[in-house]
């Protein structure tokens, strides 16, 4: 089992739930995890995945060892007590319909104290014959264009049910390189949130999901 950091001002809860989550999902479920020596052992990182259940951050936390601040949507945040759980688990609320600049200081804080964000580019589940139904957001490439801050891509595939198979791909980080900063346009931000949420799916074998007619060119990060 992962240890929990020892660092962090709220280490008792984060502490509890990294267990739980590891407990959680070895008893439920039969999960391979392939790719972990591409984790780092700290950020400034923003992870991106595919989104099929609310047990993605259970599964994925289970095997990081750095704390994983999610964005998440805000209307989570409605309730008292789970708006002060979310928050002490480090969550950032985000406002999908409008720009919100409480959440794009939440993240670039994260990433100025050298930690990770975890965003589902998607903004909701996807069942595996909606994907090309439903467009990734450009929140995580327009952070990682403003910051130089690599992503690292993680797929999951399989349905979360009862002792059902499921496998989580992590990729090796990588950078969108200099020349894609200065296309910041609405359309280039999204031909590059196609490609980054692509190389996501390229991970378990799903190719050209998205169709784009550009394709930037990736930096790995050694």
């Amino acid at each position: 089992m992962i240890p929990c950091e020892k660092n962090i001002p709220e280490h008792r809860v984060r502490c509890f739930l990294k267990r739980f989550s590891y407990v959680l999902v070895r008893f439920l479920f039969r999960l391979q995890y392939v790719g972990l020596e591409h984790i780092p052992e700290r950020g400034p990182l923003i992870l991106i995945a595919n989104h099929t259940s609310i047990m993605d951050m259970f599964a994925i936390h289970a095997k990081v060892r750095p704390w994983i601040h999610w964005v998440a949507k805000k209307e989570l945040f409605s309730k008292p007590f789970l708006a002060r759980l979310l928050i002490t688990l480090g969550c950032i609320p985000v406002s999908r319909d409008k720009a919100d600049l409480s959440a794009a200081r939440g993240i670039m804080g994260v990433l100025k104290r050298d930690e990770i964000v975890g965003l589902f580019p998607q903004g909701t589940r996807v069942a595996p014959d909606r994907i090309a139904l439903v467009l990734p957001r450009n929140g995580a490439v327009h952070f990682a264009l403003k910051t130089h801050v690599p992503l690292l891509p993680v797929a999951i595939e399989g349905r979360f049910r009862l002792f059902s198979k499921i496998r989580i791909v992590f990729g090796e980080p990588f950078r969108i390189p200099d020349h894609q900063r200065s296309s910041s346009d609405p359309e280039s931000l999204q031909q590059t949130s196609l490609w980054a949420m692509q190389r996501v799916y390229d991970l378990i074998g799903k190719r050209n999901v998205y169709r784009t007619d550009r394709k930037p060119q990736e930096e790995t990060v050694s």
